[in-house]
């Protein structure tokens, strides 16, 4: 033994069933009860509380803490619903071993893991919500389907598959329960060392004296179908917190007052007494008070009741009318009623929580989901009948499940996608075990052929076996024909079942005049859950029997897990006592080599956590893509067009039909073999070159190529992978942060330039139309009498200096004849003194310099702003000073 301290047993260098045992018990000493089988989480029952340190509102990656737990099989499940390599997949988890090995409470921590660690999400109430709900309602769902039995005192007496499911950011939205054969006749019937569900031990215990004498009567001991209490390790919860936690779940108060007069009825039909009477039965004088309670709680009259137990309604219809006989039962036949409606009144009660529940949890919209699976273990008593044959049925079929589609497929992918493996011989296989019970023909076949001759006798179903007595898995000899037995040889051990009671069990009859008495109940709760079964009416078929509906539902749950990415947590009993500190090498090493771990860790220490196809990794990765080198791509690909250069091998490649289909010697690919070898080693250039530049040297043999697939051994390789490309993703998008908060920052300074110039503009034409009034007011050179007023050349020559004029028109304007000649120049040039010197002559009233420039009210266009002198001649026209003030 190389290291107690090993975390994983394909660690181990000699790899035997003896080297895992040995590992297993030296962690199970030490109090370390989780060890990995490959990616299978083997879980040893402590049979007591260990403290690990875990919390459930941390992932546990921000942890330093290598040790094996529950919890990392939890974050896995979350970490793989999310899109990891391009593709969104569902994931089950498969909690599977014997009774008693702790898969109930395995999944408890799952499902607190996972609705814990969601409630951290922008839907941060609404997932609370949920997580209240779906906690809350395991604790009632185990009270009505779980029971103390001879090999675990919280045993699941049915098999449920929860589903809870989540939205693209891998919040939790919703959540729904399917459950699998609640073993009914447990309430009505226990065995040795077995006890009837905890509900009822709980209410008997629980009620308040008030609620007592409202629902019960009598002392709670005196109820035979709870006639003694389990006194075992189960701990009840107090009656005043399982209230609560009811509430919680969704359930009213009037829900609750309801379901208690069922569970109530129920009870009291238990105590319900026969004795004879003359010739027939009749009801014994000390069940009268416990019918009467009885018919009040189930909504009939005492006398219907009675009627309903002590006669049977038989039913002959002829040609022109229906004739209706009431025929007395026998002692045997009154009791089978009573407790037919016992049984089916439990039944749907347990149907109608389920359904209640998922109503209110379940969501119609959503992206993905992870499936708990927590069915019943493997289980062989001193008695085992229809039950125990159904619930190693389920067993059987989740290993073949395992063996088929994580070891035989495994092994054959390898194989197909021309990758390096050892094939390993798998001694696991039990395909003829299920063949056995359930093919063609089969154990289930004939019990059901019994069931539709109506042969009922148990001596006859065993003779109807010894046909497949020469099978390797069943034993059926004469003794066992006379002893009304059978055995069957399971992967975790060789099962006696009895014959007694199969058929009438697998038949599953309800007289119709009970159905329909319930259906016509002043109860309206009790007529819903009636009423959701109702009986088959004339000319329809009748009822498939028990053993073909749950061939049919694990049928479909097979179907759902194929679809889905399985992870397995293997449950381990370390003794077959129940007790504390106790490892049990011959008990255990029988469990290891039933469920197959040995293969499980060959397979793993060759095989490859992860397989995906060229095209989705270079879909998912093609980011990480080392630079081309455009010179030698250009050469590569010369006289190629571009689209098909490097850069464009991430795309989908279809082979052409002719390329495909084509055999003949002058085709370009002569087979579709070369056709796929050519696209093959096309995209595993990409692959690896992607690997290549992301994983270090040594890691690079953990990877390998396959014809379509590459596969990575390691689960760091993806991660590392992952954490690239968040880094390149970063890097891209801090590049196209930086290019839009440029763009934005150019923007606003170029609209922040052009408002500065607006403004410009608006003050500079603002200060000059100020000194052009100015100017008006002080420029004009008054003639008078053709006199020259010596002080109005300075004074123009003044206002020149102040605001200097380039271009104007000189304006000559007669006297009394209103006419207008214009000269254009500058005031001092030599023409413009010609013309005052010939327009003084001709009567020349003033003399005034005036802008020829056009000048408009708004900034933009205006010549005077944009230096008139320069502008283009369309652009001006005359106009008169005045003209541009006003």
């Amino acid at each position: 033994m190389e290291s107690p301290l090993l975390t994983d047993a394909d660690q181990l260098t000699i790899l035997t069933n003896s080297t895992i045992l040995e590992l297993l018990k030296q962690r199970f000493l030490q109090d370390k009860i989780y060890t990995w089988a490959g990616t299978t989480l083997v879980a040893v029952n402590p049979y007591r509380f260990i403290n690990l340190p875990f919390q459930l509102n941390q992932p546990i990656t921000s942890r330093k803490y290598d040790e094996p737990h529950i919890y990392k099989i939890a974050e896995n499940a979350v970490n793989s619903i999310r899109k990891v390599a391009g593709e969104k997949s569902n994931t089950s988890v498969i909690v599977s071993g014997e009774s008693g090995s702790g898969k109930t409470e395995s999944t408890k921590y799952l499902l607190n893991w996972i609705t814990t660690y969601n409630t951290h999400t922008p839907t941060k109430r609404h997932a609370q919500h949920l997580e209240q709900q779906v906690l809350s309602f395991s604790p009632v769902l185990e009270a009505f389907g779980n029971a103390c039995t001879k090999c675990n005192d919280n045993s699941s007496r049915f098999g449920k598959y929860i589903v809870l499911q989540f939205d693209d950011n891998t919040s939790i939205v919703g959540a729904y329960m399917q459950t699998y054969l609640l073993e009914k006749t447990r309430v009505v019937h226990q065995g040795a060392d077995n006890f009837n569900f905890h509900i009822f031990y709980q209410f008997l215990e629980g009620l308040s004296p008030e609620d007592r004498d409202r629902y019960l009567v009598g002392d709670a001991k005196v109820y035979q179908y709870a006639k003694s209490t389990p006194n075992n390790g189960y701990e009840y919860d107090s009656w005043s917190r399982f209230l609560q936690m009811w509430r919680d779940a969704g359930f009213t108060g009037t829900h609750q007052h309801q379901i208690f007069e069922v569970l109530g009825g129920i009870l009291c039909l238990g105590n319900i007494q026969f004795v004879p009477h003359n010739d027939d039965i009749r009801i014994s004088d000390s069940s009268e008070a416990f019918l009467l309670k009885s018919s009040e709680l189930l909504g009939m009259s005492k006398e219907r009741l009675s009627q309903l137990l002590l006669y049977r309604c038989i039913s002959a219809s002829h040609a022109r009318r229906k004739s209706v006989f009431y025929k007395p039962c026998t002692l045997v036949e009154a009791e089978s009623r009573r407790d037919c409606i016992a049984k089916l009144l439990y039944d749907n009660l347990f149907k109608f929580l389920i359904n209640h529940v998922n109503c209110k949890i379940k969501s119609e919209t959503h992206t993905s989901f992870i499936g708990l699976l927590d069915i019943y273990g493997f289980e062989s008593f001193q008695v085992n009948s229809l039950e125990q044959l159904c619930i190693n049925y389920a067993n059987e079929r989740l290993q073949l499940y395992f063996v088929q589609h994580y070891l035989k497929d495994i092994q054959a992918e390898y194989l197909e996608e021309g990758v390096a493996w050892e094939e390993i011989f798998l001694c696991s296989d039990n395909e003829s075990c299920v063949q056995l019970m359930s093919g063609s023909p089969s154990i289930f076949s004939l019990l059901d052929e019994e069931c539709q001759l109506n042969r009922i006798k148990a001596q006859e179903v065993s003779e109807q076996l010894a046909p497949l007595s020469g099978h390797p898995n069943l034993t059926c000899r004469h003794k066992d024909v006379l002893n009304k037995q059978f055995s069957i040889q399971h992967y975790a051990g060789c099962v006696t079942y009895s014959s007694t009671g199969l058929v009438e069990k697998n038949m599953d009859l309800i007289p119709a005049d009970i159905e329909t008495a319930l259906v016509e109940s002043q109860s309206s709760f009790v007529t819903c859950l009636i009423a959701s079964n109702p009986p088959a009416a004339k000319g329809v078929p009748k009822k498939k029997t028990v053993l073909s509906r749950f061939k049919h539902s694990l049928d479909d749950l097979l179907s759902k897990l194929r679809s889905t990415e399985c992870m397995y947590v293997r449950c381990i009993k370390p003794n077959n006592a129940g007790k504390s500190a106790i490892f049990d090498d011959k008990f255990v090493s029988r469990q290891l080599a039933a469920c197959g771990i040995l293969e499980t860790v060959k397979i793993r220490s060759q095989a490859h956590s992860t397989r995906i196809s060229y095209v989705t990794f270079m879909s998912a990765y093609k980011i990480l893509s080392p630079p081309v080198d455009t010179k030698s791509a250009g050469k590569e690909n010369e006289g190629l067009p571009k689209t098909t250069h490097f850069k464009n091998k991430f795309k989908r490649r279809t082979l052409v039909p002719s390329i495909q289909h084509n055999k003949g010697p002058q085709s370009l690919l002569s087979s579709p073999d070369v056709a796929v070898k050519h696209v093959k080693n096309d995209d595993e250039m990409v692959c690896r070159s992607i690997i290549e530049s992301v994983v270090s040297l040594d890691m690079h043999k953990l990877v390998s190529y396959g014809l379509s697939k590459i596969f990575i051994k390691s689960s760091s390789i993806l991660n590392a992978l992952e954490k690239a490309k968040r880094k390149k993703l970063n890097i891209c998008a801090f590049s196209i942060q930086c290019a839009w908060r440029r763009y934005k920052l150019l923007k606003l300074h170029k609209l922040q330039d052009w408002a500065s110039r607006i403004i410009t503009r608006a003050v500079k034409r603002y200060l000059y139309l100020k000194k052009l009034k100015e100017c008006q007011r002080r420029a004009p050179e008054v003639l008078t009498g053709g006199i020259k007023d010596p002080d109005a050349k300075d004074v123009v020559c003044e206002c020149e200096g102040m605001l200097p004029l380039p271009d104007v028109e000189v304006v000559a304007v007669k006297q009394g004849e209103h006419e207008r000649m214009a000269l254009h120049g500058p005031y001092n040039t030599p023409q413009v003194s010609l013309a005052r010197e010939i327009f003084s002559k001709d009567g020349l009233v003033s003399i005034r310099q005036m802008f020829k420039v056009k000048v408009h009210f708004h900034v933009r266009a205006s010549s005077i702003l944009k230096n008139s002198h320069i502008a283009p001649d369309m652009y001006i026209t005359q106009h008169g000073i005045l003209d541009c003030i006003e």
